[in-house]
């Protein structure tokens, strides 16, 4: 497969408290969501180059590794020893922070 196509399912979160923060920074949290139908669309692309470019629809999103999509593919094909790179576009329908 050289191609996936993706839908990200917005949640809504019904409940949350946050824990602890960890080590790396994130914070520890307990939540109770709940899926609705509003989606970002993702295209993933097997590419021979290494890197993981990103295209979005929307300017005010970082590309680089500032991006979890662009940190989680690194860390992946890091983990894993995987040749070439990944062609990435994202598509937002989802309010940024929202």
């Amino acid at each position: 497969m050289n191609e996936l196509r993706l839908r990200a399912y917005a949640k809504i979160n019904l409940g949350l408290d946050v824990l602890r923060r960890r080590e790396d920074g994130y914070h520890e949290v307990r939540m109770i969501m709940q899926s609705i139908r509003l989606y970002d669309r993702i295209v993933l692309r097997k590419s021979k180059e290494t890197g993981f470019p990103l295209k979005t629809n929307t300017q005010y999103l970082p590309t680089d590794d500032g991006n979890l999509m662009v940190k989680s593919a690194q860390l992946m094909f890091s983990e894993f020893s995987l040749p070439g790179g990944l062609s990435m576009e994202l598509s937002k329908h989802i309010p940024v922070a929202a």
